[in-house]
């Protein structure tokens, strides 16, 4: 763990913003140990969270079920290219969709939750009649309850696909129901059993044990802030466990015990907006992909396995969440992770790519602060201004994250060539990065025929100014409020 003081300071930092109740883990392979526990055990009796405290959690969620699929692998009862009808013979569309399709949560499957059973619920009266925290936790009552594949089956059985499996994600929680089912009639055992005797027994998990004991006093989130009690919750995919006992789960996944490489590298190919296979990834983390969770948001877990980093987050409350100013979806889990990669991003193996499809929402990631905004407009403003006028913006990427952007003007039969907009994140300032990317925006232009490049500063932007004298921009032309620069190649 590099600096670990500043990491720490600022995560207790953002712990106490957002009043959270959990208990926060942290371990590395270099020895690096870190458990705190903030808030509430229960917040109307006001307990206060220990380390000691136990919290329910749920294997019928994508992750647990990805692990229990990838282990039926490595022992060569199923294959990822298996089609689903090899194990579940009773579905109509089984054929067209694979088991691949299932984990990656692209299979087109109808939703037996969203498109059947809630749509049915709004037309209740009595449901209607409810305020809106009765309702709230009639839904989450009714949606962690348990079903059976045979129920599923009858909800959507008879329906088309929503769309041709592989083509987009879908996220439907019916997949998480056919994995069930499957690993059930493959191995024997329900997805809890197989987790408990394939996972947590040989860690020697003693403190975690089926159902639900939890100490913790569970709260759901309404509308992004509002903290609603919820009544105790448990399904056949519940056990109750403590951050000892996860620490210990934890740690063997951050050091890819279980499996061979050859699965854990199929494991860690995804990228941070699409799910693969148990995981999402954000920069250098991995995060365990739980959705969808029955019993509620109440763990996070990342991992670095360079580093056999884990940090792992237990709550008895879910997390709120609100927008910035950058239009960003802000939360402590968001904070947690920005802690960690502000003591590691610096100038590593930066490269320039341009922005298209697949990358635009990576470049959206990026953030300003208000001193910034008062000189160049937010990210996505900038990338829409340039991308309308059918010129080219690149984005700087290192550790797998969008460090600033460069937006271009390229005319060629004008000969005119310019850099209309450049920015850095603000978590990454200060680092060298704006010099890395005013310099290979430079390079890209020449490359496309530039002789001579123009740039325009705010007059009040001095570090800007330095900037671009640094790389040969001089002064052309001095205005009040804006500086008119220039500089031959």
């Amino acid at each position: 763990m590099k600096d670990p003081e500043k990491f720490i300071e600022q995560i207790e930092k953002k712990a106490q913003e957002w009043d959270i109740s959990a208990v926060l883990s942290i371990r590395d392979r270099d020895g690096f140990q870190y458990q705190k526990a903030f808030g509430y055990a229960d917040r109307a009796q006001d307990r206060p969270m220990t380390p000691e405290d136990r919290f329910c959690l749920d294997t019928e969620n994508g992750f647990f079920l990805t692990l229990c699929v990838m282990d039926l692998m490595e022992q060569k009862k199923l294959r990822l290219s298996d089609p689903v009808s090899r194990f579940l013979p009773e579905y109509k569309h089984g054929g067209r969709i694979t088991v691949r399709n299932l984990l990656r949560w692209d299979s087109g499957l109808p939703d037996y939750w969203g498109a059947v059973r809630m749509p049915a619920l709004q037309k209740d009266p009595d449901h209607a009649a409810l305020s809106d925290q009765e309702r709230f936790r009639r839904e989450v009552e009714l949606c962690a309850q348990d079903v059976s594949f045979q129920e599923v089956l009858g909800d959507i059985g008879q329906r088309e696909l929503t769309h041709e499996p592989g083509k987009e994600d879908d996220g439907s929680v019916t997949g998480a129901v056919f994995l069930g089912e499957i690993i059930r009639r493959v191995s024997g055992m329900t997805a809890r059993e197989y987790v408990f005797e394939r996972f947590f027994q040989p860690l020697g998990m003693a403190d975690t044990r089926p159902g639900n004991d939890a100490t913790t006093a569970l709260y759901g989130v309404m509308q992004g802030t509002e903290l609603v009690p919820l009544p105790k919750l448990s399904n056949a995919g519940a056990f109750t466990t403590t951050a000892g006992d996860m620490e210990l789960f934890a740690g063997a996944l951050a050091e890819k015990r279980f499996f061979s490489e050859k699965t854990w590298a199929l494991m860690q190919k995804c990228t941070w907006y699409m799910d693969a296979f148990g995981f999402y990834k954000h920069g250098e983390l991995y995060c365990a992909e739980f959705y969808p969770m029955k019993l509620r948001d109440t763990c996070q877990l990342w991992l670095n396995f360079d580093e056999g980093l884990s940090v792992l987050l237990l709550n008895s409350e879910e997390m709120r969440s609100k927008r910035d100013e950058n239009g960003h979806w802000c939360s402590f889990y968001r904070d947690l992770r920005a802690a960690w990669l502000n003591t590691r991003v610096y100038p590593q193996k930066p490269e320039l790519k341009r922005v298209n499809g697949k990358n635009v929402w990576d470049v959206l990631d990026i953030e300003l602060l208000p001193e910034q905004r008062a000189f160049v407009p937010e990210c996505s403003r900038c990338v829409a201004a340039t991308l309308a006028r059918k010129q080219p913006v690149y984005v700087l990427m290192d550790h797998d994250l969008p460090i600033g952007i460069a937006a271009l003007n390229i005319e060629p039969k004008k000969k005119e060539y310019d850099v209309s907009f450049l920015l850095v994140d603000h978590r990454y300032q200060g680092r060298g990065y704006g010099r890395i990317l005013l310099t290979r925006a430079i390079e890209v232009l020449k490359e496309k025929g530039a002789t001579r490049l123009e740039i325009g500063v705010n007059r009040f932007n001095i570090p800007a100014q330095r900037l671009y004298r640094s790389v040969g921009f001089t002064d052309k032309e001095v205005y009040d409020e804006f500086i008119e620069m220039e500089m031959t190649l």
